[in-house]
């Protein structure tokens, strides 16, 4: 799990669902009035804006490290080699098994989003609205996941994690809208009118859109920020000489791989780019910590 996502909701400064509501609200017009929401140009804008607003929630995750634990892993050429060893074995399986490392990459995104309705109280119920997420487009818009799995593995065979999806759907569902219940009775209503606004986006909307609405306008800003208060900076100055550089490197390895992955059309080059990208990046994301704690942290820091 990422650093001090417990701690994710326990801040007024972290952002809520506003954003993502307007942009799924001018979605659904822009729909109504006949734009095509499936098209190669939404598409493309929706991956573009995958990587420029939500990778960089990720950069800054090294630097959360190294203030929390105090230990020789914590060191910044011990912290790159694993970073980068763990990316580049989920390259590798890309290169190996597509359909595999799209399946584990799903898997992670459900652990990894689970964090962001903690307010759920239970781990079951916090996992089961993330799976909601990520099942729900197998319910009304089926034929085009089967579409992006294909894309982006370069395997018919991909079909069968969105036939897994679609069996999990209704539980998952149904675990969701405890969640949101209990968020809401909770007190945690800015997560609970989030959750339905994902879910609404994920299930009527095309499954690009969907996740890139959630993605980019509520998961990576709240999780962001929480990292600026966890590190206590404020403003551009203290963040950008982090945040920028490494986001221009994440793109650079997207540009890599639009040109070395080779698909027929540009959307479906850049789709495949962005998200073998967020992939290759998520699972240091996640792990990266998570070693640190168990192997190299002995000792914590106390101000973070």
């Amino acid at each position: 799990m990422s650093m001090s996502s417990s701690k994710l909701h326990e801040h007024a400064a972290v952002p809520g669902p506003a954003a993502m509501i307007v942009v799924l609200c001018a979605a659904g017009a822009a729909g109504g009035a006949g734009f095509s929401l499936s098209g190669a140009g939404v598409t493309l804008c929706a991956c573009v804006a995958l990587l420029v607003f939500g990778l960089p929630h990720g950069t800054l995750d090294l630097e959360i490290i190294r203030a929390r634990w105090r230990s020789p892993m914590t060191q910044l050429l011990p912290l790159l080699a694993v970073y980068l060893g763990l990316a580049a074995a989920m390259f590798g399986l890309w290169q190996v098994d597509p359909v595999v490392a799209l399946g584990s990459f799903i898997a992670i995104a459900v652990v990894h989003f689970s964090e962001d309705w903690e307010g759920a109280g239970s781990v079951i119920l916090s996992g089961g609205l993330a799976l909601a997420l990520l099942a729900a487009p197998t319910l009304l818009h089926r034929v085009e996941l089967d579409t992006i799995f294909i894309d982006l593995t370069n395997r018919d065979t991909a079909v069968a994690i969105s036939q897994m999806l679609n069996g999990v759907a209704p539980a998952s569902l149904s675990l969701g809208a405890m969640a949101l219940i209990l968020m809401w009775r909770n007190g945690r209503r800015d997560q609970a009118v989030g959750g339905v606004a994902a879910l609404a986006g994920m299930l009527l909307f095309p499954p690009i859109v969907g996740f890139a609405a959630y993605f980019c306008l509520f998961h990576s800003p709240r999780h962001f920020a929480h990292s600026l208060l966890d590190l206590h900076w404020r403003g551009v100055g203290s963040w950008g000489r982090v945040v920028i550089p490494l986001t221009l490197i994440a793109g650079l390895l997207a540009g890599v791989i639009y040109w070395i992955e080779m698909r027929s059309g540009l959307s479906g080059r850049v789709m495949t780019a962005s998200f073998m990208t967020l992939s290759i990046l998520t699972v240091p994301h996640m792990l990266v910590p998570i070693i640190v704690s168990r192997l190299g942290g002995q000792e914590q820091a106390e101000a973070v």
